[in-house]
């Protein structure tokens, strides 16, 4: 596995309260936007898209959703996912799967980068995603590439863990995708299994890091710490140093 930090995000500062909204008052630290690379036997498989450059454009962001007031995004067109695959000697031609989380810009605005992957993204988050009522809940469906038609996946395979269900990605057990609502309605995860000792959890943004997972999710951070299982989230900085110092060169 290998990590890609798509640009930064910069928070208002507070954290609640409707001055945030109002005043720009921005944190002075940011966080990571990140994806990561999993090399299977089958090809190569990644987690989120991550964010695009256009992101910082005037504009990008609807000026009446007071959402993207919240946050401000920090990269150039050699941050994005695929730019930094390519830097790295990976032919963004060739991922195979490309697995979504969830839709929110910063895990989906990279995703034309990949025309030839086979994206994959719960039916939950799909729907809940689209048309006008996905612009109400803080999606941005009118950015999604025409010509990428999604694999629309139910979890139809059995339970693992305090997991509720599964979905095997590549049929053998390595990738499989569970349920994990609570970001969004449809969120999800990948449970990665390098070999019978260790193994991952891509947990998206269900929490912003993985030492605040107990307190988001505890039966599943008590699962993963039973299980020696690492959590691996896109908002981490720590992440890179979970993950041995696997990451881009550009980190």
């Amino acid at each position: 596995m290998r990590l890609f930090s798509t640009g930064r995000v910069r928070q208002k500062r507070g954290a609640r309260g409707v001055r945030r909204y109002l005043l720009d008052e921005w944190s002075d630290t940011t966080l990571p936007v990140n994806v990561f690379l999993i090399e299977h036997p089958e090809g190569l498989c990644l987690v989120d898209a991550g964010q695009t450059a256009a992101a910082v454009r005037p504009g990008y962001f609807p000026a009446w959703y007071p959402f993207f007031r919240l946050a401000r995004f920090e990269l150039k067109p050699g941050d994005e996912a695929s730019a930094q695959l390519s830097a790295a000697g990976y032919d963004p031609k060739q991922i195979r799967w490309l697995v979504m989380t969830h839709l929110h810009t910063d895990h989906a605005g990279g995703v034309a980068g990949f025309p030839g992957a086979e994206v994959i993204v719960a039916r939950a988050e799909w729907e809940a995603a689209q048309g006008l009522g996905g612009r109400l809940r803080g999606y941005l469906p009118q950015y999604w590439p025409e010509k990428i038609r999604p694999r629309v996946i139910d979890f139809t395979g059995p339970p693992i863990g305090p997991f509720r269900a599964s979905y095997d990605v590549a049929s053998d057990g390595r990738l499989l995708m569970v349920p994990f609502p609570g970001h969004t309605p449809g969120h999800a995860a990948l449970l990665v299994r390098i070999d019978p000792a260790q193994a991952y959890l891509c947990a998206g943004d269900a929490a912003h890091t993985a030492s605040a997972l107990a307190s988001v999710a505890p039966d599943i951070a008590a699962w993963c710490e039973r299980e020696n299982v690492i959590v691996l989230t896109a908002h981490d900085d720590a992440a890179y140093q979970l993950l041995g110092g696997a990451v881009s060169p550009g980190k």
